[in-house]
């Protein structure tokens, strides 16, 4: 039977496109032996994985915890050696003593350091495939930090680059990433877009119902502003925000905005603030558009500030609330929403929001800021509105709001139209990452072998570890003949 590790140097459960990566390979058929292949899915400790990952008995996760520090952004050099440090002994761990011996092995970047060095040395020890599946670049992230992450985003290229031409084989997600790979780092890797999963799908009335049950106390908060304390308590049990007690929808529902995100500095959440905000102010006496609701899910270190702005808006007609949904609720509310907002913006601009593959898979039409390569995915006036200010989100939300849930609204449901039959993961998967993994386990080196460079690689550490420990010990006796020669 062949064996893949699928490495995450994240949360996995925050990392959708590795999940369905380790589904596929799951379901894929092994050349050497027509069962099965086995997933070892490697990665932090987090939030619970798709259902698919975690009731599948080929795919087995070996987790463990990221490195914490109390230090802030300030200390990034002083504490980036030490997170380096952490993560090298718990991925070695994993990578070495904990997993089946895979026949190849898939790794996310970035992040890369130390992910790429560490999977590369396994691959060798292991005569195992090396894939790289580039999700964005290390090197941008890092460059967006100032003073010393600057140090580090160079090397970081460099590193990055060479382990690029080094790899077996790899994936990236857009056309861009290909072509930017081709020219600057003589890598041509195979596209791999990102797409939902067939779980993601528009929910039908029942669903929504039982969805809208489930998170009434959330949306209490909205069912105040817009109906009043009298009216809520007057209204049949069973009633909620959006569908009546026997569990058809509203005539006098809101429409559903929502929006995802990971709460860091690369979305600009004030342009969604102030856009709702004029928005507020367009349709407050206008008849003919309901009240908005807003949904924002999502978890991240920016939430607590963003939260205390919203909490200071005074809004009327529109709502905002903020949220984590579980796994298998999130596609639900995409189904159930009648707008998506995205304000992902890239660090290299050659990647793309996987927000908006989801949104679309549950045929949900989206108003997405622009970036480089957004085109790719979010065609304007085809499949969603891009914008670049908050006037400009204004006024696409206000031209698609009107009328949306009582007459309906033509410009939305072109929309809707225009992303009606979005490919789904396995097709894509299978069409451009299959071939890839079609050979697995064929060209297996002896155990003896494994073992033997094993034993090597040890020793290569220990002396590399006593070196490391005569240096520190001869800079402390330099530092310690400083201190105490006369002056």
């Amino acid at each position: 039977m062949a064996n893949v590790a699928v490495v995450v140097l994240g949360d996995v459960g925050r990392s959708p496109r590795m999940q369905y990566h380790s589904k596929s390979l799951a379901d894929l058929v092994g050349a050497s032996n027509p069962d099965s292949v086995c997933v070892s899915l490697v990665g932090y400790r987090g939030e619970p994985c798709i259902a698919d990952v975690e009731r599948n008995p080929r795919i087995r996760q070996y987790l463990f915890s990221p490195y914490k520090s109390n230090y802030s952004k300030k200390a990034f050099l002083l504490v980036a050696p030490m997170k380096v440090a952490v993560l090298l002994w718990r991925l070695s761990y994993a990578l070495f003593f904990q997993i089946p011996r895979p026949d190849a092995i898939l790794v996310q970047n970035p992040p890369s350091i130390p992910s790429l060095i560490l999977v590369w040395i396994a691959a060798r020890v292991y005569g195992a495939r090396m894939v790289v599946d580039w999700h964005n670049f290390g090197f941008t992230v890092l460059s967006y930090g100032r003073g010393g992450r600057r140090l580090f985003a160079s090397a970081s290229r460099i590193y990055e680059r060479f382990f690029a031409s080094v790899a077996d084989s790899q994936f990236c997600v857009t056309r861009s990433m290909r072509d930017w790979m081709i020219k600057h780092w003589g890598v041509e890797p195979i596209v791999l877009y990102d797409k939902a999963p067939s779980f993601f799908h528009q929910t039908t009335v029942e669903e929504k119902h039982e969805l809208f049950t489930r998170l009434e106390k959330h949306f209490m908060k909205a069912r105040l502003q817009f109906e009043g304390e009298a009216a809520v308590k007057a209204s049949p049990a069973g009633t909620t925000l959006f569908t009546t007690a026997e569990g058809k929808l509203r005539d006098d529902r809101p429409a559903l905005l929502v929006s995802a995100t990971s709460w860091t500095e690369d979305e600009d959440f004030g342009v969604l603030l102030d856009g709702l905000r004029k928005l507020d102010d367009r349709i407050m006496e206008e008849e003919e558009y309901p009240p908005v609701l807003i949904v924002v899910t999502g978890k991240g270190p920016l939430k607590g500030m963003y939260e205390e702005r919203i909490h200071k808006l005074k809004l009327f007609k529109v709502c905002i609330v903020t949220m984590w949904l579980e796994p298998e609720d999130y596609p639900l509310l995409l189904g159930s929403a009648d707008i998506g907002v995205c304000l992902h913006t890239s660090t290299s601009g050659l990647d793309l929001p996987m927000k908006v593959v989801d949104m679309f898979g549950c045929g949900l039409p989206v108003c997405a800021i622009e970036f480089d390569c957004l085109e790719e995915l979010v065609q304007h006036g085809k499949n969603g509105m891009v914008f670049t200010l908050s006037d400009e989100l204004a006024d696409q939300l206000g031209s698609l709001l009107s009328g949306i849930t009582a007459e309906g609204n033509a410009m939305l449901q072109q929309l809707r139209e225009g992303v009606a039959g979005f490919e789904r993961w396995q097709p894509n998967w299978a069409r451009n990452a299959a071939p890839v993994f079609s050979d697995l386990g064929t060209a297996r080196i002896p155990d003896s072998q494994v073992t033997f460079r094993f034993r090597v690689l040890i020793g290569i550490l220990m002396l590399m570890f006593i070196l490391l420990v005569a240096i520190c010990r001869r800079l402390m006796f330099m530092a310690v003949e400083v201190v105490v020669s006369p002056r």
